[in-house]
């Protein structure tokens, strides 16, 4: 375990700080840009899920196979998660990150320079020499099956985190499955193919993410661009926060205002391997501002490390050929983390069947 805090919180909470250290200080190319995010003409999806066992069924079927090959990130509304619950989780969290240090550390992880596996609290730190750390703390657990929780990195304060978080998880577990649902028949696929293609073969990792607020924004960014390397991201906004979420569409960044009673979904690197190319995972990031903190919490699904991901058979014809090899989802994870978190798409792109 480093010996070293480096909780950004603290880095900021007296307010005397006016310079970010160099760790945390990007590439002139990789920094936010005052015009990044305006754009008239691109604002993400959002998908009203309400009736979607009844007749509007198709229309929001037809709606998701747009947003998954134009966008590969939508938003849904009425969605089942129920919004008081999203709130607690939300109020958890915040009251977590408000504590003093020493009651986080306690849950602290023991592997800061692999957080994309690790659990527990602290900071994704510059693992090797050329990169560069986030302006941002999180608290990152291992959340399903149930069987992989360790329960020693789960907060006992706020006193009501653990029972909250439980139901939280269960609620996120249904929409995915919901989500799934969907995203099979926008392939042209039976509803339950993907449920049943992967039963048993799905994890759960949920992540809630502080971003402080920065004396100078305009050199860091909150998380670097890169596209997911999972199957599917379930993420939630606060509205009352900064905004801070930004996806690449037609080569513009596009910030994501917080929307009160939404998900955001983003497909990942194995959603697009498994869609042959039909459906993509999308570059984003996110950026922090110089006044107000944002917090975000953020449920990512996983296929096993047994399971093996590639182009769903059903999928492909004699005039459709696969696009990506196979491989293990933990052999796919293993060369992503060896990479530090393959920078962009480029770890899916080392996929393609040339």
């Amino acid at each position: 375990m480093p010996s070293e805090v480096r909780a950004v919180q603290e880095l900021v909470k007296d307010g005397h700080m006016n310079a970010v250290p160099e760790d945390y200080i990007l590439p002139e190319e990789e920094r936010p840009k005052l015009a990044d995010g305006v754009s008239a003409d691109h604002a993400l999806p959002v998908i009203d899920m309400k009736g979607v066992e009844g007749e509007r069924r198709g229309f929001i079927v037809e709606q998701i196979r747009e947003a998954c090959a134009q966008w590969g990130f939508f938003q849904v509304t009425n969605h089942g998660v129920p919004l008081p619950l999203i709130a607690r989780m939300q109020q958890v969290s915040r009251e977590f990150f408000e504590l003093p240090l020493e009651d986080k550390m306690k849950y602290r992880s023991p592997n800061e320079e692999q957080m994309l596996v690790s659990e527990g609290y602290g900071t994704k730190v510059a693992a090797k020499k050329g990169a560069f750390a986030n302006w941002g703390d999180q608290l990152r657990h291992k959340s399903l099956p149930a069987s992989q929780r360790n329960y020693d990195r789960w907060p006992t304060n706020p006193s009501s985190f653990r029972e909250i978080e439980e139901g939280y998880i269960e609620e996120q577990d249904k929409l995915v499955k919901r989500i799934l649902e969907l995203i099979s028949e926008s392939l042209g696929l039976e509803s339950s193919y993907l449920n049943d293609h992967l039963v048993g073969k799905l994890t759960q990792t949920l992540l809630m993410n502080y971003y402080p607020h920065c004396p100078q924004p305009e050199l860091v960014l909150g998380v670097q661009r890169h596209s997911d390397f999972g199957l599917l991201t379930l993420l939630v906004q606060d509205v009352d926060d900064a905004p801070g979420l930004q996806v690449t569409k037609d080569g513009d960044w596009i910030t994501v205002m917080p929307m009160d009673g939404a998900v955001i979904v983003n497909l990942g690197d194995q959603m697009e391997m498994l869609s042959n190319g039909k459906y993509k995972s999308i570059e984003h990031r996110a950026f922090v501002t110089g006044s107000k903190p944002r917090m975000s919490i953020v449920a990512f699904t996983y296929p096993t490390d047994e399971t093996v991901v590639g182009p769903i058979s059903d999928l492909l014809s004699a005039e459709e050929l696969p696009k990506y090899g196979r491989c293990s989802f933990g052999e796919y994870r293993s060369s992503f983390i060896a990479s530090s978190g393959a920078h962009g798409k480029s770890h899916i792109q080392s996929m393609a069947i040339v």
